[in-house]
């Protein structure tokens, strides 16, 4: 094709005015309605049954606009072999380009185009507000809003362009032929870019990113200008790439107040992470037109929508792994409900929120970690008031239904943890273990997955697979996930293991994406070692007992629930901690009494167990269970010297324990 050709017996070309999917979009004269259009190609491959009608969706969705001002016009559609010998049938399967003939818009696309200011985009969004009005009654959903897909007409008029991404609200597909959920990721609203079904809040997100771009020059999430295809320019990297993904998965935005100006809180609304909160776009068209014209009375105050307010800050999303090949600069942070704008240094924050799915509540999988915001700006906790988080919460019985039978055991074990109990037949059973640890997420190694924004690090071992989740910026601890088999043997060994455990981490982490670990509906009652201090029943005499300990160095668990020492001799240790079972018997092994405690002492290979039963209380299905202070010494000695170190500990804690609560029955 060359210009001066005729086309199709009725389209004289001109030039070459853009590139399309499969091809050159050409300005071309129109003979037959005496106008010049522009033919854009698109190429049918493959099943003629299925390419076919999807490629025809397009052109079917843009003929519903025909006569809206903001919307670009289709006139007709031609269909020539793609050997472009016109008059000649296609033969069955052989390759066929549709063209599509549109309207020219001479000002062409706004893609790379100088800055402009915030009025004069608004005056251009509130355009496209419009459209997307007429879109979302019609029940179609754009997709794929970006400066590309925008041009002006010779008087400025913005037309909304190209919908090879379009799709149909209630569907199963895109009404084109571009394939489902197609996006441009510096542009794309965070559901769009998880696989969600599009909605058209995601048009809304995707306006707000453009608006940014058309004032600053870049979308609120970094990147530069974006071909017409939506593809990056050559030079990007794998990794550049991966973090080009990863924030529109996460809906990372950083946005400048200062730089926008006037169309800040209207942006700050558009952008939130949760489509539920964002307004529509016949509310965001009156925005954009009070900010388009300074002297009017209307408001610029975004409106939350009532159905699905806020409860809490928005929670703001930090740095990608380092893998990305880059860490991406933390900014400061928004946590307002309105979007109104929050005062700081540099003008510059997040507009993230809590929730991930397109309906607000279902977790996607995708590359990121949480940080969540409380007033003062400073991190929020993931495992919050651990005295009142309920670990249970975090055992998904669905996610780990596929493995066997489940068994929450809601009575057994420290109060930092719960254990799952999956019965694969009657003589297998795997034991899940879900555990609040102390520490930091900067303790962790590279996570290899994230679900969401919690990222998930592996660390396997012969007999079991633990993965721990913490996102990133955590501070008050993280949460472990452990497998290990309880008995008999399941076909495939560790690798069944990790399976498991990997199930079992990816459900919690969906949970964890809400905020902390979820809260108990019943406080511990007040009489419970849930209250006491495990780190304050043995004193450094009385540690003394076991040689080399370093007394002053203790490795202590969340809420002092349990201690660890030590010890510069034998490879000896000694830990106390709170345990909660059924009462132990004497079979188990032998009975000592302590301090009008019922106490066990329990040997094994490399280390000596002694059971203090401090409180029995009614367990779940009114079996009896008992709160107990678990000591244990090991390292390299006899089996009964370690014995007689974990008895001496465990007197002197069994005394300790009687003296703080004396009423305590034994």
């Amino acid at each position: 094709m060359r210009s001066g050709e005729e086309f199709a017996s009725r389209f004289v070309l001109k030039e070459i005015i853009g590139a399309g999917r499969s091809g050159d979009v050409w300005l071309a004269h129109d003979t037959l309605l005496g106008q010049d259009v522009a033919l854009k190609p698109e190429r049918i491959t493959g099943d003629r049954e299925t390419a076919v009608p999807r490629l025809l969706g397009e052109p079917r969705a843009m003929a519903k606009f025909r006569d809206h001002p903001h919307v670009v016009t289709l006139y007709d559609v031609v269909t020539v072999p793609h050997s472009g010998e016109e008059g000649a049938e296609a033969e069955d399967g052989a390759p066929e380009t549709y063209w599509f003939i549109t309207e020219y818009v001479p000002g062409g696309d706004l893609n790379g185009q100088p800055p402009m200011s915030p009025v004069r985009a608004a005056r251009i969004g509130a355009e496209l507000a419009d459209a997307l009005v007429a879109l979302h009654e019609a029940g179609i959903v754009h997709c794929d809003i970006k400066p590309a897909n925008i041009g002006l007409t010779r008087r400025g008029t913005a037309k909304l362009l190209d919908f090879g991404a379009a799709y149909r609200v209630g569907g199963t597909e895109t009404i084109t032929a571009n394939g489902p959920f197609s996006f441009t990721p510096d542009f794309a609203a965070p559901e769009l870019a998880r696989g969600n079904v599009p909605r058209p809040a995601s048009d809304v997100f995707c306006l707000g990113t453009t608006l940014h771009a058309l004032v600053t020059g870049s979308p609120p999430r970094g990147g530069g200008p974006e071909d017409d295809d939506g593809r990056r320019e050559p030079g990007d990297t794998e990794d550049s790439e991966r973090l080009r993904y990863w924030k529109a998965e996460q809906g990372v935005v950083e946005l400048d107040a200062e730089a926008v100006g006037p169309l800040y809180p209207v942006l700050t609304a558009m952008l939130r992470r949760d489509p539920g909160q964002r307004p529509d776009a016949a509310e965001v068209k009156r925005l954009l037109e009070a900010v388009a014209d300074p002297g009017s009375t209307a408001s610029v105050t975004p409106v939350t929508p009532v159905e699905s307010p806020p409860e809490s800050p928005e929670p703001a999303v930090p740095p990608p792994p380092e893998h990305t090949g880059r860490r991406w600069r933390r900014r400061a942070l928004l946590a307002t409900a309105l979007g109104v704008c929050a005062v700081l240094a540099l003008g510059v924050i997040f507009i993230p929120d809590d929730s991930d799915g397109d309906d607000g509540t279902t977790r996607e999988s995708g590359r990121g970690s949480i940080q969540q915001n409380s007033e003062n700006g400073e991190p929020r906790a993931l495992i919050g008031d651990p005295y009142t988080a309920d670990v249970c919460a975090l055992a998904d019985r669905d996610a780990l239904s596929r493995f066997g039978k489940v068994e929450v055991d809601v009575d057994y074990g420290n109060f930092d943890q719960c254990d799952v109990l999956v019965h694969s037949d009657d003589e297998t059973r795997i034991d899940v273990s879900f555990q609040l640890r102390p520490g930091s997420s900067s303790e962790t190694s590279e996570p290899t997955d994230f679900v969401g924004r919690i990222g998930i690090t592996e660390s396997s071992e012969s007999d079991e697979c633990t993965l721990l989740l913490a996102p990133e910026g955590t501070t008050d601890g993280i949460v472990g996930v452990r497998v290990n088999m309880g008995e008999g043997e399941v076909n495939g060994g560790q690798a069944t293991l990790c399976t498991v455990a990997r199930a079992a981490a990816r459900s919690a982490a969906e949970i964890l994406n809400d905020g902390p670990v979820p809260r108990r509906s019943q406080a511990y009652p007040a009489s419970s070692l849930a209250w006491a201090n495990a780190c304050k029943l043995l004193d450094a005499e009385v540690l003394s007992a076991v040689p080399g300990l370093k007394v002053d160095q203790p490795e202590v668990g969340v809420a002092n629930w349990n201690c660890e020492w030590s010890s510069t001799v034998d490879d000896l240790e000694a830990e106390v901690e709170f345990h909660r079972d059924q009462p132990k018997s004497a079979e188990e092994g032998t009975p000592v009494e302590l301090s009008g405690y019922k106490g066990l002492v329990v040997p094994d290979d490399d280390d000596c167990r002694v059971f203090v039963e401090y409180r029995p209380y009614s367990g779940e299905n009114a079996e009896t269970y008992a709160e107990m202070v678990r000591l244990r010494v090991g390292g390299q000695r006899p089996t009964d010297k370690l014995c007689e170190m974990a008895t001496s500990l465990a007197r002197s804690a069994a005394a300790e324990l009687r003296a703080q609560h004396p009423a305590a029955s034994s």
